[in-house]
């Protein structure tokens, strides 16, 4: 009898989890040789269903009860362009894998300061950038 009642309570909670599916992936430069760590992966749906996760240091991530459905999918890293898709989950095809590779993109930039002089106020700059001496 209570085999039978603790079968009839966990009903619930397995209808519940029988829409949800697991989705994983890996991160990856556009080479496919070095995993990127603490990339944001984000998933949404025109409904409102918001779900966020952050890689791994083997660039790895995994969102583990994911309504089947449609979703907007979206990986964003620093160094490397935003990475956007549409994906599908679905509950009855089992664990969805997905390997991404980053691009860089084509307008970074990379700017360095190699020193930074602290100027005087209030006197005449000559052309070889030292403060003139001869006054106004």
């Amino acid at each position: 009898m209570k085999t039978v009642l603790f079968m009839l309570a966990a009903l619930p909670l397995l209808a519940a989890d029988a829409g949800n599916a697991r989705f994983t992936g890996r991160v990856f430069d556009i080479e496919g040789t070095k995993q990127v760590a603490n990339a944001i992966v984000t998933v949404t749906t025109p409904e409102g269903y918001i779900a966020s996760v952050t890689t791994n240091p083997a660039g790895e991530f995994s969102f583990a009860t994911l309504p089947a459905g449609e979703y907007d999918f979206r990986v964003t890293a620093r160094g490397f362009a935003i990475y956007e898709r549409q994906v599908t989950v679905s509950a009855t095809a089992g664990v969805r894998q997905l390997d991404i590779r980053m691009l860089v993109p084509a307008d970074k930039q990379t700017v360095s300061v190699a020193e930074l002089r602290k100027m005087e106020v209030g006197r005449p700059i000559s052309s070889s950038g030292r403060p003139s001496s001869s006054g106004y």
